[in-house]
């Protein structure tokens, strides 16, 4: 039964065909990447460019021990401007937004101004702007409106909101319930041509937006002090101003912080000289009026002038050390007070203690910090709460130390006490005028000494407070890139490029992959050993007749390949009678059946082709064969004679056709009658090839009824018609051999499928053929 020659292609993976898709739809990839390309000019040539601004910031790190220019002056020994700076903390403070929110209100930032120009709006700024508009007052609907100025005169213009219109004088105020504000000629006026649009914006949301992530601020390298500021604007210019604006404003809050502590300083100073003052009167009039009374002394004696020296050192320290006594009972009262609670502690003047100067200062760090929140929070802001409580434990920590201090001064003015009552008691032999005389001559000079102390503190605090300057340094100023940041010319061409070309690529891919319609030969890998007979090309001419008398059309050389494949020439071949059936209508078995009788009728063989599609007839119509009794009327016995219902084709010699006849109300059980057997062991005798053309065994069972009385059988697949999911069916009538010599035929191979029924050597370039 075996045929002589099975064709089966080799199974490997060809590139070619997976991109022979592709490119044989070059035209939607043009297409589209046109289309993309287009659409991005379009996109650049109406869209805003936004261009990047920055600058370069360098921030001292006061930890890591630089003390700054004032380290070597005179007054550096104060300790009131060394102050714990980090740079984390100065990115913060440069991304706060009341410093932003100020540098926005001095740029008068409120309005912004647009000209229409063909079907683009521009922005203009700064000598671009023909009308400068002062804002007075503004409500939250302010900000949802646009407004057009339109120039009239020299001394008028036209304002409008929406339907709304009216007529006003440079200069003249504009009042409305929503905005209050005055048109000014700006710096473009003469070359006003149209209407200008102005409209609104809340600096309070326009600072957080740049608080948010407008503006960046970070680091260059990492732990380094060198800060990029950098923010995205539509004009250049501004974007320089604001951030040159919001360097400066950084800078002036600076300086205005230190000098915070330097005035708190003076007046504090100012006191002790004012009390100094008096108490330096009050000894000199002493001395005065003891002169007066007493007559002046001259203490020169030798070991008399000694001890009066050495009472007079003690005394001095004495002094001396009540004096610091005294300081720090001032600042005692001062941190006791409460209208003090939150205010800065004043210099400690001369005091040594580090550990008192450090407090102090992170005391008075504290404090600035926290006024300076005050500006954006109110109290009952968790941050402000946590620096009251840190405010508070300092102050706790200061009063601990200063009583630790005061202790120690006691300590050492009893000891002074001592030793000066040691030397007193020694020059009690000197007459007591000259005694009472260089007792008040040395408290004078020692107040003298601390009065002139106190100044020359004051003058170095005074001179200080005028030679503040900023902690930052400026190392590139604020300038913008003159290629715009967004979007990018390149970036945006290549994206389009891309998507041009991607988006027919999917499309492609995902209707081959949605595709569950036979494609190749390669879709029976699944199926192992499926023996595939031939196949047959596209049909572009639409009659069921292909096989001509002397044609050679591709179509009928691929016959005639599976008529040799069929092995028909052979005398001793058993392939008398053939199925020919599929898995579904619509899948060629009747074109099949009618050109493979054609193609055997030209060996000048009988071949009677049979048509047991019972349910729905169609070959004797496309033969233009009319119906006579046939098939069915001889199995229920209508007819005794067979021969009179099979009908020759007038159209070639040798091939017959053995039609349905009547429609059965019963095909399935008609097709087990045993009138069947009468039937094909006649035919076989009168006919040396029988094509059964049958109904699709995907819808009913009728080809397999006939299996029996078949030699062979041909199962039809059609190219992008048959489902991948149908050929489970073949493959079940392959392994539990439900037909009898299984072969496959495939039908309809169009361009893409030339290369699997090429052979020989040969293949066949032109498609004329078969449906």
């Amino acid at each position: 039964m075996a045929t002589n020659f099975i064709y089966k292609p080799a199974v490997h993976t060809n590139y070619k065909d997976i991109i022979m898709p592709y490119l044989k739809q070059w035209y939607l990839f043009l297409i589209t990447l046109m289309v993309s390309l287009g659409i991005v000019w379009l996109y650049l040539d109406f869209s805003t460019p936004q261009y990047k601004i920055s600058s370069t910031l360098l921030i001292p790190d006061d930890k890591k021990g630089d003390g700054g220019l004032l380290k070597a002056t005179a007054f550096s020994d104060l300790n009131m401007f060394q102050e714990t700076k980090t740079v984390d903390n100065e990115m913060e403070i440069l991304r706060s937004r009341d410093l932003i929110y100020t540098a926005l209100k001095n740029l008068n930032q409120e309005t912004r101004y647009y000209e229409l120009k063909g079907f683009k709006t521009t922005e203009l700024y700064g000598d671009e702007i023909p009308f400068k508009v002062t804002v007075k007052k503004l409500n939250k609907l302010a900000y949802l409106r646009r407004l057009q100025l339109q120039s009239l005169s020299e001394n008028t213009f036209l304002l409008q909101d929406g339907p709304l219109s009216w007529i006003y004088r440079y200069g003249q105020v504009i009042r409305h319930k929503d905005y209050v504000f005055k048109v000014d000629k700006g710096p473009a006026f003469a070359e006003l041509s149209g209407t200008i649009e102005i409209e609104f914006k809340n600096l309070y949301r326009l600072a957080a937006a740049y608080s948010a992530g407008m503006l960046n601020v970070n680091p260059v390298l990492k732990e380094s002090n060198t800060l990029i500021l950098s923010l995205i604007d539509p004009v250049p210019s501004r974007g320089v101003d604001i951030l040159t604006n919001i360097i400066n404003t950084y800078n002036i809050e600076n300086v205005q912080k230190k000098n915070v502590m330097a005035v708190n300083t003076i007046l504090f100073i100012d006191k002790r000289l004012k009390a100094m003052e008096q108490d330096l009167s009050t000894a000199e009039g002493g001395i005065e009026a003891y002169k007066q009374q007493n007559g002046a002394v001259d203490a020169n004696s030798g070991g008399t002038q000694i001890n009066l020296t050495k009472s007079a050192e003690y005394s001095q320290l004495l002094e001396t050390s009540d004096v610091q006594l005294g300081i720090v009972r001032s600042i005692e009262s001062y941190l006791s007070q409460s209208d003090n609670q939150f205010s800065v502690v004043p210099s400690t003047m001369g005091l040594k203690d580090p550990v008192l100067n450090t407090l102090i200062s992170r005391f008075n760090d504290l404090q600035l910090e926290r006024n300076r929140m005050l500006n954006s929070a109110n109290l009952s802001n968790p941050l402000v709460q946590n620096l009251s409580d840190q405010i508070a434990a300092l102050r706790v920590n200061i009063k601990e130390n200063l009583s630790n201090i005061k202790k120690g001064f006691i300590i050492e003015h009893n000891h002074l006490k001592a030793n000066s009552a040691q030397y007193d008691s020694r020059v009690r032999s000197v007459p007591a005028l000259e005694r009472g005389l260089l007792q008040r001559s040395r408290e004078q000079s020692v107040k003298t000494s601390l009065y002139q102390y106190l100044l020359q503190k004051r003058e170095e605090t005074a001179l200080s407070l005028s030679a503040t300057i900023p902690t930052s340094q400026l190392v590139d100023k604020p300038a913008f890139d003159p290629n715009p940041a967004y979007p990018k010319q390149p970036l945006m061409y290549l994206c389009g490029s891309i998507l041009g070309l991607l988006l027919p690529t999917l499309f492609i891919y995902t209707k081959q992959q949605f595709n569950v319609k036979v494609k190749d030969a390669a879709s029976l890998n699944s199926i192992t050993g499926v023996r595939i007979l031939g196949e047959l090309s596209h049909n572009e001419v639409k009659s069921p007749i292909a096989i001509h008398k002397g044609s050679n059309s591709v179509i009928s050389e691929l016959f005639r390949y599976i008529r040799t494949n069929l092995g028909v020439t052979n005398s001793n071949s058993g392939n008398k009678v053939m199925l020919i059936t599929s898995c579904m209508k619509g899948e060629g078995k009747t074109f099949f059946s009618i050109n493979l009788g054609l193609t055997l009728a030209l060996l000048n063989k009988k071949v009677l082709i049979l048509e047991f599609d019972l349910r729905k007839p169609d070959l004797l119509q496309k033969l233009g064969i009319m119906q006579k009794k046939g098939i069915t009327d001889f199995l229920q016995g209508d007819t005794e004679g067979l021969f009179d219902c099979i009908q020759p084709y007038k159209n070639a010699d040798n091939l017959y056709v053995l039609g349905c006849g009547s429609i059965p109300q019963d095909p399935a059980e008609l097709l087990m009658d045993q009138r069947m057997d009468l039937l094909f062991d006649w035919l076989k005798t009168k006919f040396d090839y029988l094509i059964v053309d049958t109904s699709p065994v995907g819808s009913v069972a009728d080809a397999f009824s006939l299996a029996p009385y078949a030699d062979l059988s041909i199962y039809l697949v059609r190219y992008n018609y048959t489902n991948t999911q149908q050929l489970d069916i073949l493959r079940d009538i392959h392994d539990n051999k439900k037909l009898k010599n299984l072969t496959v035929v495939f039908n309809d191979a169009k361009k893409e499928n030339r290369q699997a029924y090429a052979y020989g050597g040969y293949g066949y370039g032109a498609t004329k053929g078969s449906k």
